[in-house]
């Protein structure tokens, strides 16, 4: 049994402007101690899942329809009190930005503290002991004499290191991670991830990884889902979606990571933004940013396949999975990118795709 399941997980928000569907029809799994990433620009719908999987879905938002099985268990059949056990003990979360996450009038010891005695039962001077132990392992110097300093005391990284210390506070099985590097420079960001493998390592806990870096899911997570506009579009072990990305999306966001050494005056990115969901494009979702897009592409919404065998893979045991109408046999012209391997220096793929002005528009 897999430590989480998501089953056809479909969440709306109700607006003035209309009903958004943040997440449409999603499945997944995680394993136990897995590490799986979360891939899209902003509005993908990556934060609405972590935060669905919490619970934490506020009005005007709705999860409507699917499942989540933790342990075998339905998140979404759970008791209030059922579910606040659950959260921050067994799932914990690192959220995007760790300044707005601290309390500014609690110290950072006693936040963290709070969350011991909740979930562990603990005394205060053990809470006080537990927190003082877990702020040295996520690298905050002088931990003790830094437990009863407040928030605007410490620096961008060592907030992000606190909320870090108060999410692995009750050694939880699944710790789900919101951009944890957001606004970061790139040397904390290096601490910050390496950090998480290695807790993660010791405490034996799975990851779910939300970012929108391609380069930051290849050096932590062993497999990947791409999300665009509330929805999966690839679904890969890491090393095949670098060496062989399956579906315009994916190659899109690849060949637009910078590297050192490229020459190129500018970065090769995807054209257009991301469509509003509460009214998307008909037919694939992608087609109005896609190089390969095609008539066909306008009129049906792809299924997600194994690109391989042409076969269902929506569910959540599909291990390599893309929703492409390549994958159909309904693309007239295919997919035509390279993707290139630089060894050495850099090892991440760099996919090319053809001019999105060009003819095959």
């Amino acid at each position: 049994m897999a430590l989480l399941e998501v089953n056809d997980l479909t969440v709306k928000f109700y607006t003035q402007e209309g009903v958004v569907t943040a997440v449409d029809d999603l499945s997944y799994r995680i394993e136990r101690g897995e590490k799986f990433g979360v891939v899209g620009e902003s509005g993908a719908g990556k934060s609405v899942t972590a935060l669905s999987l919490m619970r934490l879905i506020e009005s005007p938002g709705r999860i409507e329809s699917g499942e989540i099985l933790f342990k075998g268990e339905d998140l979404l059949e759970m008791s209030e009190e059922e579910i606040r056990d659950v959260r921050g003990n067994e799932i914990a979360m690192i959220f995007q930005d760790a300044q707005t996450a601290l309390n500014p009038v609690y110290t950072v010891g006693e936040q963290i503290a709070e969350a011991v005695r909740h979930h562990l039962d603990y005394d205060d001077e053990e809470a006080r002991e537990r927190t003082i132990q877990l702020l040295d392992t996520v690298g905050i110097p002088e931990a003790e004499s830094r437990y009863s300093d407040y928030p605007h005391e410490f620096s961008g990284g060592m907030q992000q290191r606190a909320v870090i210390a108060m999410a692995l506070s009750c050694d939880p099985d699944l710790l789900l991670c919101d951009e944890p590097t957001t606004a970061l420079d790139v040397t904390i960001e290096a601490q910050i991830l390496e950090e998480l493998e290695s807790l993660a390592d010791e405490f034996d806990t799975a990851i779910q990884l939300i970012t929108h870096d391609l380069g930051v899911v290849a050096e932590v997570c062993d497999r990947v889902m791409v999300m665009y506009a509330g929805s999966p579009v690839e679904k890969a072990p890491v090393e095949e979606l670098y060496y062989d990305p399956k579906h315009p999306y994916t190659v899109g966001l690849m060949s637009s990571i910078p590297r050192v050494g490229d020459r190129r005056e500018r970065l090769q990115t995807i054209p257009g933004t991301m469509p509003d969901l509460v009214e998307l494009p008909p037919g694939c979702s992608f087609h109005p940013r896609c190089p390969y897009a095609e008539d066909v592409c306008t009129k049906r919404e792809p299924p997600l396949l194994n690109p391989e065998t042409g076969r269902d893979a929506s569910g959540t045991d599909a291990e390599r999975a893309a929703a492409c109408l390549e994958y159909t046999g309904e693309l007239q012209e295919g997919l035509d990118y390279e993707v290139e391997i630089r060894e050495g220096h850099d090892t991440r793929a760099d996919a090319t795709a053809p001019n999105p002005e060009g003819d095959r528009r």
